[in-house]
């Protein structure tokens, strides 16, 4: 669809001449083109309001800005933090510090790309070392855990080399190697609840995604979603490569079987012993076997195991998000971050949430560090 002649235009070049609104009208409009009305308006607002601020120290020209000028702007932030840490009715988060000033980061880059400054003041130490802690001002109940990029990036990466080392040394057996690698990298980018691919005693209908439910060429899942419907979810590509491998190694007999079965051995047995074709007695080695043999389908990781093993790949691995274990769930939010920064749409559409005003509600600048890189990643690209 065009435009229209009314679309906004970005200049290939800003002058240093340029008065502070003149480029803010610019730098809106070219984040505009590619974003959201609700990103738009929050950078018309944010980055407008650190325009008001060095218009009103005097400056008239962008090619003016310095390091000094972002300095103050930074302690002007961690005020408002430390006000929320006096008084949690007031102020702003450190994290929310944090992601105002990525946002007049992104404006000063913008200038510097288009010659309007020689460099970009607001990646100077002297500026980013008076930011606050990102911690300060958060309370207890804004600690709901989030994957960050570089931790979704840490894991998967250590759990790639984990299951190598497992397959070259036996320590580990090979299937359950490639299932838990393939567990985390499904959390890590599909946005799956943890009670759509892992079994909820609790709720009958949720016995864990079978392979019947997987399109690996397609690269999608169908999972029973938090609206009691069967909903089909993208995975992204790190996760079908590792769930393709995952499915090779462990060669299910059927379709039936669950994409992450449980190694609970009791839970095993049962399965074979309630079985009235087998009387032979299960072991550790022979069970699966039996399984096998007598077309028997197992149970798939309950949503608690899942959380135990996840757990415990943190500690075996020291890879944790604000030092505390890594949750399913914070894969889920942390994947909506990422995509929230590009856009809101496509974050609810992954996150098949009902309307976007739930994605925006659940990703409100008090929570997450919502649109820490939406800027910088429309320049790179």
């Amino acid at each position: 669809m065009s435009q229209g002649d009314d679309a906004p235009t970005t200049p290939r070049r800003v002058a240093p001449s340029t008065t502070p609104a003149a480029a803010l009208a610019a730098f809106v409009g070219h984040v505009g083109k590619g974003g959201t009305g609700r990103h738009r308006g929050e950078v018309e607002r944010v980055v407008g309001g650190f325009v008001d601020r060095v218009s009103d120290a005097g400056v008239d020209r962008v090619g003016d800005l310095t390091d000094r000028h972002l300095e103050a702007y930074a302690e002007y932030l961690a005020q408002r933090a430390w006000a929320r840490e006096d008084d949690p009715g007031a102020g702003i988060t450190g994290r929310t510090a944090h992601q105002y000033y990525a946002l007049v980061r992104s404006f000063c880059g913008f200038l510097h790309e288009r010659d309007a400054l020689e460099t970009n003041p607001a990646t100077h130490a002297v500026a980013t070392g008076a930011l606050p802690d990102r911690s300060v001002g958060v309370r207890e109940d804004d600690r709901e855990q989030f994957w960050s990029a570089e931790t979704r990036e840490a894991i998967v990466r250590w759990m790639d080399w984990r299951t190598e080392d497992a397959l070259d040394h036996g320590w580990l057996d090979s299937a359950r190697a490639t299932r838990d690698r393939a567990l985390v990298a499904v959390l890590a980018y599909s946005g799956a609840r943890g009670a759509e691919l892992f079994r909820d005693p609790q709720n009958e209908r949720r016995q864990g995604i079978r392979w019947r439910h997987v399109d690996i060429d397609e690269g999608t899942l169908r999972v029973y979603g938090k609206s009691q419907e069967w909903q089909r979810t993208p995975l992204l590509n790190p996760g079908i490569d590792r769930l393709r491998a995952h499915y090779r190694r462990q060669d299910p007999p059927t379709n039936e079987w669950p994409v992450f079965p449980t190694n609970h051995l009791p839970s095993l047995y049962a399965v074979v012993r309630d079985a009235e074709s087998v009387d032979t007695e299960p072991t550790k080695e022979t069970v699966w076997d039996l399984l096998r043999e007598n077309d028997l389908v197992p149970p798939s990781l309950s949503t608690a195991g899942a959380r135990t093993l996840l757990k415990d790949l943190s500690a075996e691995s020291g890879v944790t998000e604000g030092g505390e274990p890594l949750l399913p769930h914070g894969a889920r939010r942390g994947l909506g971050d990422t995509l929230y920064d590009m856009s809101a749409e496509l974050a609810q559409e992954v996150l098949r949430h009902q309307s976007v005003e739930t994605t925006h509600r659940s990703y409100r600048d008090d929570d997450v560090e919502r649109l820490r890189r939406a800027a910088e990643d429309a320049l790179d690209r």
